[in-house]
């Protein structure tokens, strides 16, 4: 019998976290896949792992307690076997990385120096039927989009929301708002990148009467926003991103940054992975989490 070291591993935080939020909360998954994962080991095994006897209140049994020292034990023999693999074979630490919107991608490649593997980024964005194929074809081991996804083999991490914010020349009237709408905007022409996946039906949808001057490349719609009044998108992903900054300033600023108070305006941003691949993406994950900007 094989045993699914991810759930060995949820066993080992739920000794030493008490409850399932707390374990869910450290593995950074939701409650429902530890209640699942627990009943599954359980199974597995042939024994019961956990008293139910206490109403909502889930304690490990005498076998339980056993069975997560052991694992913990196991794990960490497991450990120390990847280490000397990985640091053998450095080409197995690749992780290409895919999404349906640029925002996340330019976000992580921005982190990707302070994670330790090889972050692969592929710049064609997906549409948002492409994003399971593309986990279970390994062509990606990590995709962003805007859809949750929880199945045996794939899980997602939700890491906040993008909304996008529109970057106006100073002596627009608009540029003295603390803040707009979509409709505000309406008879306006915008700099628009041309590949922005499921931002393009939002801003087409939302705003009246626009004229979209889409642009291929970023160097171009960079060189035509720094010689040009026309407003363009940024979000709050890629707000503080060098490229973003250049491109909103030539000698000194020539844009101010306005927020878009909007209720369509937000899209949530899971990371979604194979769960085989949970404990490699775990660090940039968590470094993400933790970089999100909250504005």
């Amino acid at each position: 019998m094989a045993v699914n070291l991810e759930l060995l591993e949820e066993l080992v935080a739920f000794k030493r976290y008490g409850t399932l939020m707390a374990t869910a909360e450290h593995l950074m998954i939701t409650q429902p896949t530890v209640t699942r994962g627990m009943k599954k080991l359980e199974n597995d095994l042939g024994v019961t792992l956990f008293d139910r006897s206490v109403k909502n209140r889930l304690v490990l049994t005498e076998t339980g307690e056993l069975a997560a020292d052991e694992a913990a034990k196991l794990l960490q023999h497991v450990d120390d076997f990847e280490e000397k693999i990985l640091n053998f074979d450095h080409l197995k630490n690749e992780l290409p990385a895919s999404s349906t919107i640029p925002g996340p991608l330019m976000f992580l490649e921005y982190y990707q120096k302070e994670f330790p593997g090889k972050v692969q980024v592929n710049r064609r964005l997906l549409a948002p039927e492409e994003v399971v194929p593309e986990l279970f074809n390994l062509k990606a081991k990590l995709v962003f989009s805007s859809q949750e996804i929880m199945t045996d083999e794939i899980e997602s991490l939700y890491l906040g929301n993008e909304f996008l914010k529109v970057a106006i020349d100073p002596f627009d009237p608009l540029a003295t708002h603390s803040s707009l709408t979509f409709k505000d905007l309406g008879n306006k022409s915008f700099l628009v990148f041309q590949d922005i996946g499921q931002w393009k039906k939002v801003i087409e949808d939302n705003i009246e009467n626009a004229n979209f001057l889409y642009q291929n490349d970023m160097n171009t719609m960079e060189a035509i926003s720094q010689n040009s009044n026309f407003p363009f998108f940024i979000s709050n992903l890629t707000q503080s991103l060098p490229s973003t900054t250049d491109r909103s300033s030539a000698d000194g600023p020539n844009r101010v940054i306005v927020n878009l108070d909007d209720p369509n305006n937000q899209m949530e941003v899971y990371a979604s992975y194979l769960t085989s691949n949970r404990r490699q993406l775990q660090p940039l994950l968590k470094k993400l989490s933790q970089a999100w900007p909250k504005e």
